[in-house]
């Protein structure tokens, strides 16, 4: 009977992370913030390159209540933002492990991610808006 425990030692584990089980293989799903976090536009990333401008915004943990767990990984998101078109993009997403360490960047290789207009009302709506402004000065 040497499996019972693997057996419910797996099921722990997929019953743990059941409730999280969200696909994060795509930088779109790594640049999106979740409930109890916060972002914030990095002001000195904000750049020109061609017709786009570029910023990150950082990802970590925000000042809810609930504690950090133990395995959460902030994000450091690169945007592409086309001001004319009024569209953004996310062109890399790098990943910090609890001590703040880099572990992973996830790049979106040129043409596989679509610019889209964001959402009215939204964070993104207002990074981009605030950039473009940037841009214009």
């Amino acid at each position: 009977m040497l499996w019972k425990p693997r057996v419910i030692a797996l099921l722990a584990l997929s019953a743990c992370c059941h409730a999280e089980a969200q696909d994060y293989t795509t930088p779109e799903a790594w640049a999106a913030v979740k409930a109890g976090e916060e972002a914030h536009l990095d002001t000195g990333t904000v750049s020109a390159v061609g017709p786009l401008t570029r910023f990150e915004v950082t990802i970590g943990w925000g000042g809810s209540t609930a504690s950090r767990p133990q395995d959460y990984i902030a994000r450091r998101v690169r945007y592409a933002a086309d001001c004319k078109a009024g569209t953004l993009m996310v062109v890399a997403v790098g990943l910090f492990d609890p001590s703040g360490r880099a572990f992973k960047t996830l790049i979106s290789p040129p043409g596989a991610a679509e610019a889209s207009a964001p959402s009215a009302g939204t964070q993104e709506q207002r990074w981009l808006n605030e950039v473009c402004r940037a841009r214009e000065q």
